[in-house]
């Protein structure tokens, strides 16, 4: 069995004003290219397909026809699942429909166990043999697992959210194994994990940043391969067998530093091969900070190979305000051939000889580690960091948890 593992596509998100669906539809042309040349049997999409539980209609009009097109590749099965973006309704509406063409679709889940049998799917090789069986999970929202987040401590809290993630993913396990026996199992899901930060997705789920990420030991043993979604990179979770495959497109400039992937997964023989496939980029997302005269350097230097016009957003680091500053900048970005789109424009005010800044331009809040912030705070609150800084020490090591 060969697969790829894709999430969090995002379809119909915008950087600022600026439509990202050209970029989508590219990755999705890609997408169905590589499983005809690879000879891909089933495709796996943890979660996150579309960027709001209410896309627009082109975003829609995407989503189905990369579906429709798939009958030419030769691909057998395709397995989507819902993520915290998604409506669960709204993905399992047409769920019948798709079913007759080979897509497995689970939306979303309620709080029966004795529903969670329809994450069950089983592959097929050509002759029609269940040679695989995949626990598609979706989003499940933690209070539909028996949470509550008034029970117990903080650190019980955080033992039992994951006690309820185990028994879901053993639930699983035991589900597959009674219906399927003898055959490898694999897992798909949309969470925080061990390994992740606040900043690798763009909204919290399962209470990562307050009790910690979930550990890796909630998937049962008896799944050769977990297909995860939500974090928006690539990596193993605690070097083991569950997998990110990250953002397949750069959603911000941090996202672009690296390179976007997804997994290719060879099961043969029991035996599992993973290969990390990079994705092409269709276009830059790019971020500068500095001075006037340091933007108007950048903007005559800027340079891109990608297809796509790059996304740019420009902060300008002024003394004091500059009518007409924000008018010039415009103009400077209409006049290069090629042209970037423009994203985001603000003029942002610095002093000289700032002793935690110096004569340079402001650092970005991205750029900045958590201590640094909790320092520019205590300044501004006229509070000594110093003395503060060992319960802030603390408190950045519950999070890691």
């Amino acid at each position: 069995m060969l697969a790829i593992h894709t999430s969090d596509w995002h379809l119909g998100a915008a950087l600022g004003e600026a439509s990202r669906l050209e970029e989508q539809q590219r990755f999705l042309q890609w997408l169905g290219t590589t499983i005809r040349e690879r000879g891909v049997d089933t495709l796996l999409v943890a979660g996150d397909i579309f960027d709001q539980a209410n896309p627009s209609a082109e975003a829609q009009r995407t989503y189905y026809t990369f579906l429709r097109d798939l009958g030419e590749t030769g691909l057998r099965q395709v397995i989507l699942t819902g993520g915290n973006h998604d409506s669960p309704s709204r993905l399992d509406a047409p769920s019948e429909l798709l079913g007759n063409l080979g897509i497995h679709v689970v939306g979303g889940l309620d709080a029966d166990p004795e529903s969670w049998g329809r994450c069950l799917c089983p592959l097929r090789d050509a002759g029609g043999a269940v040679e695989a069986v995949v626990a598609a999970a979706p989003f499940v929202h933690e209070w539909r697992l028996g949470f509550r987040t008034l029970d117990g401590t903080p650190e019980e809290r955080g033992v039992l959210l994951a006690a309820c993630f185990r028994a879901f993913y053993g639930r699983l396990a035991d589900l597959a194994e009674g219906a399927f026996p003898g055959v490898p199992l694999l897992a798909m899901g949309h969470l925080a994990c061990v390994g992740s930060t606040p900043r690798d997705a763009p909204l919290e789920t399962h209470l990562v940043g307050t009790l910690g990420a979930l550990p890796a030991d909630i998937f049962d043993e008896r799944f050769a391969y977990v297909a995860l979604g939500h974090i928006h990179r690539n990596y193993a979770v605690a070097g083991g067998r569950a997998h990110y495959c990250g953002t397949p497109l750069a959603l911000n400039a941090r996202e672009g530093a690296t390179a976007r992937q997804v997994n290719l997964v060879r099961l043969e023989g029991g035996a599992l091969a993973l290969e990390r496939l990079p994705v092409p980029a269709f276009r830059q997302v790019l971020e500068f900070a500095g001075t006037p005269d340091q933007v108007r350097a950048y903007l005559e230097d800027l340079a891109w190979t990608e297809p796509l016009p790059a996304m740019l957003s420009l902060e300008v680091c002024v003394e004091r305000h500059q009518p007409g500053l924000e008018d010039e900048v415009r103009a400077l970005v209409a006049a290069r051939e090629p042209r970037p789109l423009l994203v985001g424009l603000q003029q942002t005010l610095v002093r000289r000889g700032d002793p935690e800044g110096g004569d340079g331009p402001a650092p970005s809040l991205e750029s900045l580690e958590p201590r640094d912030v909790f320092r520019l705070l205590c300044k501004a609150k006229g509070e000594n960091a110093d003395e503060l800084m060992a319960a802030f020490e603390t408190l950045l090591g519950e999070e890691n948890l």
